[in-house]
């Protein structure tokens, strides 16, 4: 193997810790579209469950040396920042549902949501509790790992993102990382803001943790609101 083959696969090793996760979760998602119609009400929670088991297998095979970007930590007010920062992503993303104009591209500005309460008692809490962890414990670790630790150095330097100090957060890498952000939500605008918003926390705290618990935050309290209203298009 040349000295370039062995560069690219130690490249491609170095990546996968972020994008494994993320592809797979993408991916799998794309694929419950597939689902025919009429039998969602069977094959979903299912596919659902799947997809959370598959995800939370390649976290711990491949994406595990990534985790000690998680270390680091912030003081108390950047906890507390954490926190009050998520349940703000939540109202935004609730208070603009329906104000902004949707982007077909982006799949029209909402997504077909699953009312679990077509399910027996045991189906649906079964479904609900495997729907929150994978809202509440996997989808903020990956996501953190992919969007505020990797893509944020990797566009600050594209030759060797590691070289960049995690917690530093450029304009440059914010705007871009936050479009792209937006552009795998359908609800594009409040997607956008909250890449924002957590890319300054980010800056704020330097700390990928503070956006891990930010993000559960505003996925909890979502859930929660989800649960409460019926507004199953949000999840």
């Amino acid at each position: 193997m040349s000295t370039d083959s062995k560069s690219e696969v130690a490249s491609l090793w170095t990546f996968a810790p972020y994008v494994a996760p993320m592809l797979a979760y993408l991916l799998l998602t794309q694929l419950e579209a597939y689902i025919p119609e009429g039998r969602q009400t069977t094959w979903y929670p299912v596919a659902y469950a799947l997809k959370a088991v598959l995800t939370a297998i390649i976290m711990v095979v491949f994406g595990r040396s990534a985790w000690a970007d998680l270390r680091k930590t912030p003081a108390v007010g950047g906890w507390l920042l954490a926190i009050v920062l998520g349940v703000v992503v939540t109202a935004a993303w609730v208070g603009l549902d329906g104000r902004y104009p949707p982007l077909p591209f982006l799949g029209g500005g909402a997504r077909e949501g699953f009312d679990p309460n077509v399910l027996s008692p045991g189906a649906y809490w079964g479904f609900v509790s495997v729907r929150l962890i994978g809202l509440v414990v996997l989808v903020p670790i990956f996501e953190e790992l992919f969007w505020r630790s990797f893509l944020m150095r990797v566009v600050i330097d594209p030759d060797d993102f590691r070289r960049v100090p995690i917690g530093r957060v450029t304009p440059l890498a914010a705007a871009i990382t936050s479009v792209a952000f937006m552009m795998v939500h359908p609800e594009w605008l409040p997607a956008l803001l909250t890449g924002l918003a957590w890319a300054g926390l980010l800056h704020l705290t330097r700390s990928v943790s503070a956006c891990v618990v930010s993000h559960a935050v505003a996925n909890l309290v979502l859930g929660i609101y989800v649960l409460s209203t019926g507004e199953y298009h949000f999840w």
